[in-house]
């Protein structure tokens, strides 16, 4: 891919690098199994999978069986191969495509009477118009542009009543005009996902590592669903993982809907951990051909083109798949009008990236950087650079430190990325010192009690990644230096008494803020799947330079107060983001009165944050291994 002063050249793609490896295991609890998202450093090595082929079908008997077509295919004919989980997933799809056409070569039967119901029915959708149900993005335009994932489950376990706002799986996925949706993720139980469709013909095309520990499929699912799946393993480096989530979801009225979110498709992430996600408006489709790549142009401003960036950005990202099915998505995804959106994208996609004329990457015709580059771009465009306050960063996963110091993604380069001047890379002795330095780092981390006290007890912590000591002794020494910044997950004792009503079910989501005034009001908000991570954000390559690697593919959403569109603002007062809990809007009757316009923005956490104090522990590797 190649981005001139700020516009993409659709005709090329390219770009690879490192993470940290990723699987699924399965665990049980109360004889219930449960997916679980599990974090390893080791490398893990995946087969490419081969070019897919066209199976002939030759009408000499006996017919050749999927296993001795893919055998064929393979030039071997009888000759055993080494069972993969790439060609497993071929040959379930070959036999489940040989299934079907058995059927449908049997004699017809006649429809019964409710089947000639719902042809009627679903012919005449057209004919009546009939506008999909689909989620908002908000529940009014002063209201928080992320939502929590809904948990009746946990609400019923402890009493609670804190689902109010909420999204529910049902709702991203669950419109009966639901006609196609790209499901980006790191683990898919397609079978779980599927429990909350009820779109008769829904297209599925699920974009991830496609080996059995990244993604379930039982056998009858590929005969009930048309499913396409995208194996991105051979984009992905070592350490490297596909951790984006995000849906892209197209509907029978010829709209579309853009999801983020910090969910893997599974039930332990679905039903035991704290979720958010950001639902775009509802995209119309331009009427006018010319305008299918208003997106691709130079000098787009961020604050009055809000959209335009936003659907520049998430092509530019797109192609880096470098994928031929992701291209027919980026055909489809460009035909839309995404003006409404007010929020900008911000991604990672494995590479090495190089800049060197700083001054040129805040300019309007600069183009879209990634990982911890395009959260320093968007900050110093916005020019919403920090002097004092805290950058509080709140996510599952803290991984490795970027060197054999202790060198570590959030203290020594976000906090440079939100402070005012240079360098973007702090040196390996930094430490934070109040009243002297300027952004003070903040992590809110779960203790050992906390997790201990979730709704399901240890198990709540299996997707929360943290060594405090191993072989590498940087893992000690990193420990050591940010647990001086760990702040609790909740600061209340008792369910009940939390404001955000989530203080017993463990974060799995991504967050990062700043605030100025103590969480009065938040300077700027970030929503995503990248974690505490190098290969997530890149790893620098250096002190005072704007070069590094990432290794990870990563998805969030930036909300800025100045580049919310809310139209009762009649009178451009200023805008501020300002904490809600429990609920999307804010509280306050007056939001409008004075010389402000509030804009609430929902937090998963409870404020004032506690900090962790001598006898806290933090929950952590390998000390939570005596859990399990």
């Amino acid at each position: 891919m190649n981005l001139s002063d700020g516009v993409i050249n659709l005709e090329s793609g390219s770009e690879t690098e490192e993470s940290d490896g990723v699987t699924l295991e399965q665990s049980t609890t109360g004889g219930k199994a449960q997916v679980i998202e599990i974090s390893s450093d080791e490398e893990v090595t995946v087969p490419q999978e081969p070019e897919a082929e066209v199976v002939h079908l030759r009408s000499e008997s006996p017919p050749a069986t999927p296993v001795e077509q893919a055998r064929e295919k393979a030039g071997e004919k009888r000759k055993p191969e080494e069972s993969t989980p790439q060609r497993q997933l071929r040959l379930k799809l070959a036999e489940a495509a040989e299934r079907r056409l058995h059927h449908q070569n049997e004699p017809a039967k006649k429809p019964n009477k409710r089947q000639q119901l719902h042809s009627i029915e679903k012919n005449a959708t057209v004919e009546l118009k009939h506008r999909a149900k689909l989620l908002p993005t908000s529940i009014d335009d002063r209201s928080s542009r992320i939502r929590l994932i809904s948990n009746p489950d946990y609400c019923a376990q402890f009493g609670l009543v804190a689902d109010k706002d909420t999204a529910s799986l049902s709702d991203l996925v669950g419109s009966k005009d639901l006609i196609r949706t790209y499901q980006f993720n790191m683990l898919i139980d397609f079978d779980y996902l599927s429990r909350f469709v009820t779109s008769k013909d829904v297209e599925f095309t699920l974009i991830n590592k496609s080996d059995d520990d990244h993604l379930h499929i039982k056998d009858q699912s590929w005969e009930r669903y048309k499913i396409h799946t995208i194996d991105v393993s051979s984009k992905l480096p070592k350490y490297g993982t596909h951790h984006t989530k995000m849906m892209v979801n197209f509907y029978r009225d010829d709209t579309c809907q853009i999801v983020l979110h910090t969910m893997n498709l599974t039930e332990a992430d679905h039903k035991i951990q704290t979720q958010m996600c950001w639902v775009s408006p509802q995209l119309e489709m331009h009427k006018d051909v010319n305008d299918w790549f208003d997106f691709n142009q130079p000098n787009l401003s961020l604050v009055e083109e809000t959209g335009l960036v936003f659907k520049r950005d998430f092509i530019a990202y797109l192609l880096t798949y470098e994928n031929n099915d992701i291209n027919k998505l980026i055909d489809q995804v460009a035909k839309y009008d995404f003006s409404p959106i007010d929020v900008v994208f911000v991604a990672s996609t494995p590479g090495h990236y190089q800049y060197t004329d700083r001054n040129k990457l805040t300019n309007p015709s600069s183009k879209p950087m990634f990982g911890y580059g395009r959260l320093w771009q968007v900050i110093h465009i916005l020019k919403l650079q920090s002097l004092m306050g805290k950058l509080v960063g709140q996510v599952s996963t803290i991984a490795g430190p970027c060197d054999n110091w202790k060198r570590n993604v959030f203290v020594h380069v976000l906090t440079s990325c939100v402070e005012k001047g240079y360098p973007i890379s702090k040196k390996a002795d930094y430490k934070y010192v109040a009243n002297k330095n300027k952004v003070e780092p903040v992590i809110i981390w779960p203790t050992v009690t906390e997790i201990l006290k979730s709704c399901a007890a240890p198990l709540s912590g299996i997707a929360l990644h943290l060594t405090s000591r191993g072989k590498w002794a940087a893992y000690e020494r990193q420990f050591s230096e940010i647990k001086n910044y760990f702040h609790k997950w909740s600061c209340v004792d008792e369910p009940k008494l939390s404001k955000a009503g989530r203080s017993n079910l463990a974060p799995h989501v991504k967050t990062y803020t700043v605030t100025e005034d103590n969480f009065k009001t938040l300077k700027w908000f970030l929503m995503t799947s990248a974690n505490i991570s190098h290969q997530a954000w890149g790893k620098p390559k250096g002190y005072n330079t704007i070069e590094y690697d990432i290794c990870s593919f990563e998805a969030g959403i930036f909300i800025a107060p100045q580049l919310l569109k809310v139209k009762s603002n009649l009178e451009n007062k200023t805008q501020i983001l300002e904490p809600t809990y429990g609920r999307d809007s804010v509280v306050d009757e007056h939001s409008l009165s004075g010389s402000v316009c509030k804009i609430g923005l929902r937090l998963p956490y409870d404020t004032p944050l506690k900090k962790y104090t001598a006898t806290d522990k933090a929950w952590s590797q390998p000390d939570s291994d005596q859990f399990f």
